[in-house]
């Protein structure tokens, strides 16, 4: 699902999120949000933060999960369009 929103800095997306520049960038090099920081990535990182604090997950369950619930959006769009 891709934003075709502007980018967005490091520091920018720290300041929306509420989450560090630095734990910003462990998730980006652990692929759970792309380099381009966009209004997506935004999604995903309060997504992942919300896992991280309130399942008690680490990067590797929040990347799992997230992967997993990226599918079921998905599945589920397309299941919408065959409607």
């Amino acid at each position: 699902m891709n934003s075709h929103a502007s980018a967005h800095s490091v520091d920018t997306l720290a300041e929306l999120s509420g989450v560090s520049s630095q734990t910003i960038l462990e998730y980006q090099q652990q692929g759970l949000i792309q380099p381009d920081f966009d209004d997506d990535s935004l999604r995903l990182l309060r997504r992942a933060e919300f896992l991280r604090e309130a399942c008690e997950m680490n990067v590797r369950g929040v990347k799992l999960l997230s992967h997993l619930l990226d599918e079921v959006e998905r599945l589920h769009q397309e299941l919408r369009r065959r409607r």
